[in-house]
């Protein structure tokens, strides 16, 4: 499989339940099948009356609620018939949404903890556009992709409804609606005062959450005018791995077989067992005898490896031993007194989130043509979370990363071990290396302040003859300080674990001052020598060996007080994102002067200006090199910039004629100006509507949507990484690819018979590509919507999808950068020019001969040459009926059967594809039931949710992939995620027409994720992690 990055992260990297009085159906089907009065939103308001009103996904307003594309409406109650406090988590809950940016998995990228980013058909969060009341939205990260906006600053209590939009929509909205467009419509005629307080937490105790808001509105002049303030105040308990009996345990699988003859020989090569334990890291070291990775690397078989206890020793490590030596020499353990790195705050599930928020909108009709408008918000989110992990070390990163058998740390036994084993004296000078998960120095954690400032000013108007206008500007600015605490700092690292006794060394008597070695040694005062910035290593290296404490990491819980305060040091980093959008547009249409028999012709025609930055700065100590990171450079880009003209026009063809009850055709089209090497792009779409009764409407789209490289993929600033590669042009290699290889080595000038010098740590860079071009994706929907009229209430949408992504922006490992290169039919590819071979006839400065890879010359950075393509049907199915005196039901189903989830990542075969559908985090078929029903001043809820059974491993090593054959039948024992059944229950009592209180269940019958993951990972992070959750609360209206 080809390694890559899709840019989901880079260097800088539900269906929701019905609602008690808004029944969330289609928003094709919600004109015959309207909420209860008291909670209509305006525009259903404006439908039943006659009025035209605009729906998402167009500008043109039309005469209901129909939309020539398929829309899912959430209804702004939903989001409080549950525990959670995170909009995101609600709405990762329908089907149509994957869960990349949940609270459970956002811990997995550094700067990303907290955020809930959507990510529409798995195709990517930067390919999902987020907008509030139609307009764009600051984005809310800066690390992963610098666009995408967190969800969860928008106010929950404001939201009237989601409206969610699959299929290519840039002709209208712009860049980024390559999976379609989530769209948040906020409440801006509430009037009155509305207080609300909820809280949870889960049967075990922890994840508790609490949520408050005040809510107060008014309308005035005699309904011209509204204004109304929000305040809210939201808390998420972080919770661990380590609190819960189910999560302590590792329980995962364990390879033990390789396939003896091709790629399979009957015997499953990985099997699922239970309290798994590390044989190559511990809390407190693991030393191997045998196999060690510096001193000893001729092995065979697994190593026998030793344990260091608190108390300094060295015991054998026990369990049962698993594995297969072929494959790693370190084995896996079965019980025993191993580690398996969960303990304490190693392993977080849910990160701790206080999150405050402030918003305003408000309106004033000075006259039908002269409407202003503002909305404002702030928000201040702070993340603790757990996604940098503990230190741990292997004496591999650097030749100094040794420790000596003369440390005055080592217990006598352990030295004593030791000296045996290399066979030298007692009181020898032995170096030898141990790994360590050093949580006894630190569990690293990040901090996190987020800060969302947003204000939209602008005025709207009807200009008479169904004209109307809107001109607004909108200035969006996040800001972001991410502190990583308890990093390490290398170079002091590296001083304090050489300890010696300073008595021993000085004269030959031990004395008991047990000091670092180069504060007595000259010789050892040396600098970090992976630091990027030597001179700044160099400048602080004097002062680092002057307060220098020694560590004792031989066992858990040894480090000192003092060496902690010497050893770790916050680091700290600034981030800020700003966006502009001036965006004016005039719609109407022709019924003055031209009507056709379905109705006169709806046009809409504007303009758009943008303008972003984004910059990102690390402090000096992680700008040197010198933590446990690789160090990330300044980023502060030039500025992104687009202009924009575009049009929209609806043609009512037919209306009200035997089998055309209405036959219209409509389209848009949008012409984009980037600044720099994007240059001019179009995308355009179009669509028809046809009923040919009343009961019955087809619709179907085309669109051709655009996503234009984003500042990080532009100009994301090259950071120092390493990778392990074989050389394709070397003696052992050249035979093994396409057979133009040899030839293509050659023509480099490789001399024949070349044999590459290690590269087990070949030094590259990584950064963005300032000569992308933009995506393209071309989407079709086809559907229908059916609302028998002999069945009040029930409507049906069917609605077929396919999206395929071109030109696709992708990053390849420096493994595949150079096989591509040299299997392509010449050297003349993009591929080639990414990296640089010595060519001199003598020896280079660092000892480079003929052919040699240049350390640090190859880029890894983002292409345009991927391909993304998914397809699938989605089926709507809502209900609504007054059972007599009984009460009102209320129900939904939403379910989505995916065909294709697909990827095309090999440049060398750009047809060949990788599936991901049937995959974990891609089920082929998810649904949700929701059903309500109110009798009397109680209403109960009941939500069903649907994941079907997915692969343990790739697609294809099962099934066959276009006429490939399986590649691997037997890679587990368990083939499969079972299918998931996950239940919530919800009561709320009606006290009185001011008081309601609520209390429910998540996760009634407390599923957990199955198969040993933890839904904290990417793909696990479908399933709920939390189990069953309590909470109640209450809402007071005035």
């Amino acid at each position: 499989m080809v390694k890559l990055s899709l840019l989901n992260g880079t260097a800088l990297r539900s269906a929701a339940f019905v609602g008690l009085a808004l029944l969330a159906v289609p928003a094709a089907a919600q004109d015959t099948t309207p909420p209860a009065p008291s909670t209509q939103s305006t525009d259903q308001e404006a439908a039943s009356t006659g009025e035209t009103i605009v729906v998402t996904g167009s500008r043109i307003r039309r005469p209901n609620l129909d939309s020539p594309v398929p829309v899912t409406s959430i209804g702004g109650d939903e989001f409080f018939q549950t525990g959670t406090t995170s909009v995101g988590d609600v709405l990762n809950q329908l089907p149509a949404l994957t869960s990349t940016f949940s609270q459970s998995n956002s811990t997995r990228f550094l700067g990303t903890a907290g955020l809930s980013l959507l990510d529409l058909r798995g195709l990517g969060t930067q390919r999902t556009l987020v907008l509030v009341n139609g307009r764009r939205h600051v984005a809310g990260d800066i690390l992963s992709n610098a666009v995408s906006p967190d969800v969860n600053t928008i106010p929950a209590d404001m939201i009237e409804r989601v409206d969610v939009v699959t299929g290519g929509n840039s002709a209208v909205y712009g860049s980024d609606a390559i999976a379609g467009v989530v769209n948040f419509v906020l409440k801006d005629h509430y009037d009155g005062i509305q207080m609300r307080g909820q809280s949870g937490v889960s049967q075990h105790g922890d994840a508790g959450s609490y949520f408050l808001s005040a809510l107060a509105g008014k309308n005035f002049a005699d309904g011209r005018g509204n204004i109304a303030l929000n305040l809210e105040y939201a808390h998420q308990g972080d919770f661990y791995a380590s609190d819960r009996k189910d999560y302590r345990t590792t329980n995962g699988f364990v390879r033990v077989n390789v396939d003896a003859t091709g790629n399979s020989d009957g015997k499953p090569d990985s099997v699922f067992m239970h309290d798994i334990r590390s044989g190559s890291y511990s809390n407190g070291g693991t030393f191997a005898t045998c196999g060690d990775p510096v001193l000893d690397p001729t092995c065979s078989g697994f190593v026998n490896t030793y344990l260091f206890r608190p108390d300094g020793t060295l015991v054998p490590q026990t369990g049962t031993k698993v594995g297969n030596p072929l494959v790693n020499q370190f084995a896996s353990y079965i019980g025993g007194n191993g580690d398996n790195f969960r303990d304490g705050k190693q392993l977080g599930l849910i990160p701790r989130q206080d999150r405050y928020s402030a918003n305003l909108v408000a309106h004033f009709e000075i006259s039908p043509a002269f409407v202003p408008f503002v909305e404002a918000k702030y928000v201040r989110t702070e993340v603790l979370g757990s996604a940098s992990g503990p230190f741990f070390f292997n004496g591999s990163s650097s030749p100094r990363e040794r420790f000596y058998t003369d440390n005055p740390y080592l217990s006598a036994q352990a030295r004593n071990f030791l000296t045996d084993y290399y066979g030298v004296a007692p009181d020898a000078h032995q170096a030898f290396t141990f790994n360590e998960n050093a949580t006894s120095l630190t569990v690293r954690q990040e901090s996190l302040k987020r800060e969302t400032y947003r204000i939209v000013g602008g005025v709207r108007g009807d200009l008479g003859n169904s004209w109307n206008y809107e001109v607004s500007a909108n200035y969006g600015e996040f800001k972001e300080t991410n502190k990583i605490l308890g990093n390490v700092n290398m170079q002091r690292f590296l001083l304090a674990i050489d300890a010696v006794d300073q008595g021993k060394f000085q004269n030959g008597v031990a004395n008991g001052n047990i000091v670092c070695r180069a504060s007595i040694d000259p010789t050892r005062r040396v600098a970090f020598e992976d630091a990027v910035n030597p001179a700044f290593a160099a400048a602080q290296l004097a002062n680092d060996v002057a307060n220098c404490k020694p560590v004792n990491l031989f066992g858990a819980g040894n480090v000192s007080d003092a060496a902690k305060q010497y050893l770790l040091q916050d680091s700290i980093a600034h981030g800020k994102i700003t966006q502009f959008v001036a965006n004016a547009f005039l719609s109407g249409d022709t019924g003055k002067f031209l009507n056709l028999p379905g109705g006169p012709v709806g046009i809409a025609v504007g303009a758009e200006y943008r303008r972003e930055t984004t910059q990102y700065a690390e402090d000096d100590f992680t700008k040197a090199g010198l933590t446990f990171y690789n160090a990330i450079p300044n980023f502060v880009a030039p500025s992104f910039e687009v202009k924009e003209l575009f049009g929209e026009l609806r043609v009512p063809i037919l209306k009200d004629v035997p089998f055309f009850k209405e036959l219209t055709v409509s389209g848009a089209a949008r012409f984009a100006d980037y600044k720099g090497s994007t240059g001019n792009v179009w995308s355009y779409n179009g669509n028809i509507e046809w009923a040919p009764v009343k009961d019955l409407r087809f619709r179907a789209n085309y669109s051709r949507a655009v996503r234009a490289p984003t500042l990080v993929d532009l100009y994301s600033p090259y950071g120092a990484n390493f990778a392990f590669i074989d050389d394709p042009c070397e003696l052992a290699s050249i035979n093994q690819g396409s057979p133009t290889r040899a030839a293509n080595c050659q023509a480099a000038g490789v001399p024949t018979g070349y044999v590459a010098p290690n590269l087990s740590n070949f030094g590259y860079l990584s950064g963005g590509n300032n000569a992308l071009k933009a995506e393209t994706s071309d989407s079709y929907t086809l559907g229908f919507v059916a609302q028998p009229h002999w069945i009040p209430g029930l409507s049906l949408t069917v609605d077929w999808f396919d999206i395929t992504v071109n030109n696709s922006i992708a990053t390849l490992d420096p493994q595949t950068i150079l096989n591509t290169c040299y299997d392509a039919a010449s050297l003349n590819n993009q591929y080639c020019a990414l990296f640089s071979r010595y060519t001199g006839a003598t020896p280079g400065p660092n000892g480079e001969k003929t052919g040699d890879l240049l350390t640090n010359s190859m880029r890894s950075q983002p292409l345009n040459f991927a391909k993304l393509k998914v397809r699938g049907i989605d089926v709507e199915l809502a209900y609504q009926h007054s059972i007599g005196n009984l009460g009102n039901l209320s129900t939904r189903v939403i379910y989505t059967h995916n065909f294709r989830n697909d990827t095309y990542l090999d440049p060398a075969d750009p047809g060949r594809r990788d599936q991901q559908l049937g995959e974990l985090g891609y089920p082929m078929d998810e649904a949700s039931w929701n059903a309500d029903f109110t009798t009397g001043m109680v209403t109960f809820n009941y939500k069903l949710r649907y994941i079907g059974k997915m692969s343990v491993g790739a697609w294809e090593n099962h099934h066959t992939v276009q006429g490939r054959a399986p590649t691997n039948p037997d890679d587990y024992d368990i083939p499969y995620y079972p299918t998931t059944f996950l239940h919530n229950a919800r009561v709320q009592f009606d006290v009185s027409k001011q008081y309601n209180l609520y209390f429910g269940v998540d996760n009634l019958f407390d599923t957990k994720p199955p198969l040993g993951t933890t839904g904290a990972g990417f793909g696990s992070a479908i399933y709920d992690n939390v189990g069953r959750f309590f909470y109640a609360g209450f809402v007071a209206k005035f």
